[in-house]
């Protein structure tokens, strides 16, 4: 059996699941890229800088690099009758992900759709229009739909796609590979606390985030004025275009414990991790957030929004961290009291039973059911 997976470029959590998936048995795994240049390091505009995750993105499992000049005919070759035993298309924007999706079903090939979309509030006309669309168009040009997380499943069922039509393929991360990287660092914790300025023995909160509207930054800042604890420093790790208002927010109210260091490469992360005692993901608008899973691999309790699609999935209230209202920053900073005295032995216990159902060998093994499933399909 054979899978392929189209997607844009590789990313930094996702290159290793399809390493995972080379050498584990079972179907191949093959993924296209469709972006020239897919290893390249990408600009991202919400950082305002170039991404370079610091490790070959390409090698340990089959891929080939969709062509710009003749990319159509290039698809059509190889999505030949037979060829592929399930095409997986990450999204359907991209007209190369229509494309390809309509050529596999012309050549009687299982489709499925991966997505991570989930529910906004909007007017009625466009909820309307966007329900038709998925029934009518996606519906039709796809034989299953994968989603990334249970906020994503709630929204492919209230677009009236049969709940036997779902699989999962979530944003799954290496928690193995982050908590032995925690792990290492962690006697050395000590030197990075100095290196910004907070005390060994202090509590340290960690958020890794875009300093962007959209992952609220400010929300954070808006807890600590309500949350006075002369043991508690605040370090907000990242870049984006309101770094210099969140400077200034700082300076102006005089947030003593508050350290905004900017961007932290890839590698380094367990080492932060390893370095804080809680992490908090604040964003109104995450559709998943793998930093959640990091976060919980390397033994921290997490507080996270409701906006952030793994809150909903990974995060057990009163175990392994809290929830609090997107948006409202007094329930955030009740999270990060409720959460700073949770049990260190609780957050294990509880993140070793959730983490395991969305690491690379549960995604894995839910794809190749998801191929045996439509094995047969042939239109």
């Amino acid at each position: 059996m054979r899978i392929v997976f189209l997607v844009a470029r590789p990313t930094q959590f996702e290159v290793p699941f399809y390493r995972f998936a080379a050498v584990a048995g079972g179907p191949a795994l093959e993924v296209w890229y469709s972006e020239p240049g897919a290893a390249a390091p990408v600009h991202d505009p919400e950082l305002g800088r170039a991404v370079d995750w610091g490790f070959d993105l390409l090698g340990g499992c089959p891929s080939a690099i969709v062509p710009m000049e003749g990319r159509a005919a290039w698809l059509r070759e190889r999505l030949a009758p037979g060829a592929v035993d399930l095409l997986v298309v990450n999204g359907y924007t991209r007209p190369e992900y229509r494309r390809a999706a309509w050529l596999a079903r012309r050549a009687g090939i299982p489709t499925a759709l991966r997505l991570d979309s989930v529910s906004v509030p909007e007017p009625w006309h466009r909820r309307l229009a966007r329900s038709l669309f998925v029934r009518q168009f996606l519906g039709r040009l796809f034989d299953r739909f994968l989603v990334t997380g249970s906020l994503a499943r709630r929204y492919v069922l209230a677009q009236g796609i049969a709940p036997g039509r779902i699989g999962r393929f979530p944003y799954a991360v290496d928690h193995a590979r982050f908590a032995a990287g925690a792990a290492a660092a962690r006697p050395r914790r000590a030197e990075l606390r100095a290196r910004l300025g907070v005390p060994p023995q202090a509590r340290m909160l960690l958020a890794l985030s875009k300093l962007h509207p959209r992952e609220s930054p400010g929300d954070l800042l808006a807890a600590r004025e309500r949350l006075e604890r002369e043991d508690l420093w605040w370090v907000l790790a990242g870049e984006g275009p309101q770094r210099a208002a969140l400077a200034g927010w700082i300076a102006e109210r005089g947030l003593d414990r508050v350290r905004l260091p900017g961007y932290v490469p890839y590698p380094e992360l367990p080492a932060w991790y390893a370095a804080a005692d809680l992490f908090v993901h604040p964003a109104r608008e995450e559709r998943w957030g793998v930093s959640v899973a990091e976060a919980l691999a390397c033994g921290l309790p997490v507080v996270a929004s409701t906006g952030v699609g793994a809150a909903h999935d990974l995060v057990v209230p009163g175990e392994n961290g809290a929830v609090a209202a997107a948006g409202d920053a007094a329930e955030l900073a009740g999270a990060i009291e409720t959460a700073l005295a949770l049990p260190p032995e609780r957050v294990a216990a509880a993140s070793a039973r959730v983490l395991p159902e969305w690491g690379y060998e549960a995604t894995w093994r839910e794809l190749r059911e998801m191929a045996e499933s439509v094995r047969g399909i042939r239109r």
